[in-house]
């Protein structure tokens, strides 16, 4: 009888720690790691002193949780920069879903550092003569 008891416990453990892990896997990843991780490479243009940097946000959806969301998670990759909503600053990141960017006249003295996959751009302001 005991053999049986404890062969039911096993069986039961191991189905419910295979229950657990199929929960887990089902489980979608952290979106504001994953949004973290799309801001990253763009440490690595910017310059070793560079303190501000401007940041334009989507136009759709300006102020929903989402954009607001992505604008954070940008200020937490890049930090200690200061990520600022506005242009002006030597570089200036382009959100991905930012409607018109590349027609954006607030743009026109930047011109494009890095696109990434991730659709976020990097543009550094130009020296006009």
């Amino acid at each position: 009888m005991p053999r049986l008891v404890g062969g039911v416990l096993l069986a039961w453990c191991v189905t419910a720690a295979a229950a657990g892990l199929q929960d887990a896997r089902a489980l979608p990843d952290d979106p504001m790691a994953r949004l973290d991780a799309e801001f990253l490479p763009f440490a690595s243009l910017l310059p070793p002193d560079t303190a501000t940097i401007g940041y334009l946000e989507q136009h759709d959806g300006a102020g929903s949780d989402d954009v607001v969301r992505t604008y954070y998670a940008a200020q937490y990759a890049l930090a200690p920069i200061v990520v600022e909503p506005r242009v002006g600053a030597a570089f200036v990141i382009v959100a991905r879903g930012t409607a018109r960017a590349d027609g954006d006249e607030r743009l026109e003295p930047y011109q494009v550092v890095a696109a990434l996959p991730t659709g976020h751009r990097l543009f550094r302001r130009t020296e006009h003569p």
